[in-house]
């Protein structure tokens, strides 16, 4: 291997070793309540060092959170090839997103801290390429739910007075809200039998039921 693709492959793995260490602090402590300092003494480097491949712990975290970015954005990915019409994908988006909650729960606590007030996200020109490509892979999973939802009105599934753009945007919220889910609903919910995956299900059933054309294409 020549010697400057060696050089390259070590910088990698030492980066990916100080992300490792910085993750599992992040996941087990929270973001405010872990610092360089604290990362530096727990894989015995000086500070120093953390700065030579991460500017500061911002975009440490948001090196965290692109790992989940892109862990989700595959499984959407594979969850939606083999559907044939729109509301197939927004179904199968949907469980994807769901899949991720119940495998990942750390990276969702963190994709959710990332899209939280704490970071100033919206100015892309500020931020990291990490941070930016988190943006890209948000963005790009918007675009696929506003097509399948085009798609569904040009097959005539869904409601043809609907507009696209809209309705993403209400399903983005509701699925952000059933993520950061308050925990005396959690409670209200079980005390009724209903457990998570119950609800998820039953909600995406009144999503069927909003977006749904109970009309023939092509009828008045």
């Amino acid at each position: 291997m020549p010697f400057k693709d060696l050089k390259e492959r070590e910088k990698e793995q030492r980066r990916n070793y100080i992300l490792d260490a910085a993750e599992k602090m992040f996941f087990s402590r929270g973001y405010d309540n872990v610092s360089m300092d604290d990362i530096a003494r727990e894989i015995c480097l000086n500070k120093a060092t953390l700065y030579i491949y991460f500017k500061n712990k911002e975009s440490l975290f948001f090196a965290v959170v692109l790992r989940g970015a892109l862990i989700l954005n595959a499984m959407i990915k594979e969850r939606i090839k083999q559907c044939k019409s729109g509301m197939e994908i927004l179904d199968a988006i949907g469980i994807a997103y769901f899949e991720f909650l119940g495998k990942y729960p750390d990276y969702s606590r963190a994709y959710l801290y990332f899209r939280s007030d704490r970071f100033s996200i919206e100015d892309k020109e500020s931020l990291c390429d990490d941070a930016k490509r988190v943006l890209e892979l948000r963005d790009e999973e918007f675009s696929i739910v506003c097509s399948a939802i085009k798609s569904g009105i040009d097959e005539g599934t869904i409601r043809p007075d609907l507009d696209p753009v809209e309705v993403t945007v209400f399903l983005t919220l509701i699925v952000k809200a059933l993520t950061e889910m308050r925990p005396n609903f959690k409670k209200v919910l079980e005390s009724r039998g209903i457990a998570p995956y119950q609800f998820f299900k039953d909600a995406a059933g009144f999503v069927h039921y909003m977006l749904a054309n109970t009309e023939k294409k092509g009828t008045k």
